[in-house]
């Protein structure tokens, strides 16, 4: 139902012959008045997937995911851990961006209750490979394969979810547990005795790319074999 604001009071006309503030606050009762009016955002709103005239925002849900990721640092040819940082996502209905579909109308960002711009905040995702690489953040590509693929400043990362997950940076290469993303393995490929190294690029396409498994099975996949070919999942030779 609608529950219209609470109306802010004003110093009458007659009265403002002074620098005192026209407008005054809330009292006690006003302020949880409209306060009581939260949309809870936090749980559910999708109200930029309504708006969008093309159909390229999209609603996906996701389980809770919070992990410790270990600081890792590359020496002599292996990499040892350090101090973990927590890292988590809470909420489980999650928005997406189909880069493809979407002509950066705006709507998304006049529709959004937190100030957000959706179609640049969420996750893009994209279907063709030059407009992958042209990104240097927050662009996806999927894969049907178990594949997605990230770009992060400017360069790319791997992740392969086979029995456990594979995850390939620019520096290392890195094994973690499918189910509780513990780090089994890692291996330097390129990075310098003392360079840091994260794993918060393999977090964020891990809870991606289990979203949208788990519940946009109709998201079209990439065949890597064929450049920007697009596949249905009921596709067939």
């Amino acid at each position: 139902r609608r529950e219209y604001r609470v109306q802010a009071a004003h110093i009458p006309l007659d009265q403002r012959d002074n620098f005192n503030e026209t407008q005054l606050v809330f009292t006690e009762e006003q302020a949880i008045a409209e306060a009581g009016r939260c949309l809870d955002c936090h749980e559910i709103c999708s109200l930029c997937v309504g708006v969008c005239p093309n159909m390229a925002l999209m609603t996906y849900e996701m389980e809770p995911f919070r992990v410790e990721l270990p600081a890792l640092t590359a020496a002599g040819g292996s990499v040892a851990e350090g101090e973990s940082e927590s890292y988590g996502a809470d909420q489980m209905l999650q928005i997406a961006v189909l880069t493809d579909f979407c002509n950066e109308c705006g709507n998304c960002v006049t529709a959004c209750p937190t100030s957000g711009i959706p179609y640049v905040d969420k996750p893009r995702l994209y279907l063709d490979r030059g407009d992958f690489e042209e990104e240097k953040n927050n662009a996806f590509m999927v894969f049907e394969n178990g594949t997605i693929e990230s770009r992060v400043d400017g360069e790319t990362h791997r992740m392969v979810l086979n029995g456990a997950v594979e995850y390939s940076a620019p520096t290392f290469s890195a094994t973690l547990d499918k189910d509780t993303f513990k780090l089994l393995e890692a291996t330097p490929t390129s990075a310098a005795d003392g360079e840091t190294l994260s794993l918060k690029a393999a977090a964020d396409m891990f809870i991606l790319f289990k979203g949208l498994q788990g519940s946009m099975e109709h998201l079209p996949l990439m065949q890597e074999t064929r450049g920007t070919f697009v596949t249905h999942p009921g596709y067939e030779e």
